[in-house]
């Protein structure tokens, strides 16, 4: 089987969990896949890892309403560096349960980073996961102002190292990733943004999740007028019109490129939603994007096991330990 970043003109065969990691305009080959393999069954999970973690949950306010996370830090008394943690479309701030276990994936990660020093915030959006706010008033725009409230309440905060703040987004996070990345450019220069199964385009992604036709009827709706569709594995979606009308405000791509810093892109072999092909659209994003493919769907190894999992989490890190 082919595996590889598309639609690069070669792919490397291996039929591992990892395909590419491509550093800038340099493509590096991961490990082979009988030693990947060992290595990820031989070696204990992160969580098992020297070090500790303690969580906690925390609020603040964004637009006249609280918003709940979770933090994970590490048990130490040293500033550490820290990741903003923004969920996909429909999610909270746990994250997809992960197959075999009873542990959502935002949770797994997140204590495995802080096992290794790295904090993190999973925030749920307004009408999610314990946050105040109704979720069929969720925008984009709305989003970002969640995550840059997220970013205010860490600045605030003597145990972390301001200079080392970090955000990722899963899927329709993607999106408030990389527009937050941009608008705090000015203010609190962000370290770095992680993209998992990104989206580049709000209005080209959603136009196709629910067609011309509910698109349309959305933008003609009245203010406080519901419109629906079914989404992807059937999940209803319910929102107002100022969420069809500011897709068109959002573009992940150009975010990025006038974030300029450094990008993690990481998508999933199996992932139909946000195939690798169209991530390759952050190439125009500049040579600060490094590349990674998983053999995982779009909920980033889920679906699959902890293995999965681990091994995505583990080189995510990785990467991020290793920035300047």
């Amino acid at each position: 089987m082919q595996l590889g970043v598309r639609p690069s003109s070669q792919t490397v065969p291996m039929g591992s969990f990892v395909s590419i990691l491509r550093l800038g305009r340099r493509r590096v080959d991961i490990l082979p896949a009988v030693f990947l393999l060992a290595f990820s069954y031989l070696c204990p999970p992160l969580l098992a890892a020297g070090g500790s973690s303690l969580e906690r949950t925390v609020s603040f306010m964004a637009d006249d309403f609280r918003i709940v996370g979770t933090l994970t830090e590490p048990n130490s008394p040293e500033p550490s560096p820290i990741v903003v943690i923004l969920h996909g479309m429909g999610g909270n701030r746990h994250g997809p349960t992960i197959r075999g276990t009873s542990v959502p994936l935002f949770r797994t990660v997140a204590r495995n980073w802080a096992a290794r020093g790295v904090a993190s915030l999973t925030i749920s959006t307004g009408g999610r996961g314990g946050s105040e706010g109704d979720y069929v008033d969720m925008t984009l725009e709305r989003r970002v102002n969640e995550a840059l409230a997220a970013i205010d309440w860490i600045v605030a905060q003597p145990k972390f190292d301001k200079e080392k703040i970090s955000i990722l987004g899963h899927s329709q996070g993607t999106l408030v990733a990389a527009s937050a990345a941009r608008r705090l450019k000015a203010q609190v220069p962000v370290q770095s943004v992680i993209l998992w199964a990104p989206q580049s385009n709000a209005l080209e992604v959603y136009k196709r999740s629910m067609g011309i036709k509910i698109y349309e009827k959305g933008l003609q709706s009245e203010q406080n007028e519901i419109v629906s569709w079914y989404g992807v594995g059937g999940q209803l979606r319910k929102f107002k019109r100022a969420f069809f009308t500011g897709l068109r405000d959002f573009n992940a791509v150009m975010d990025i490129g006038a974030f300029g810093g450094p990008t993690l892109i990481v998508t999933g072999l199996r992932d139909r939603w946000s195939p690798s092909w169209r991530a390759a659209e952050f190439k125009a994003s500049g040579d600060q994007c490094t590349f990674l493919e998983f053999d995982v769907g779009h909920r980033m190894g889920a679906g699959i096991g902890p293995t999965a999992v681990d091994l995505m989490a583990r080189e995510t890190l990785s990467w991020l330990l290793n920035l300047p």
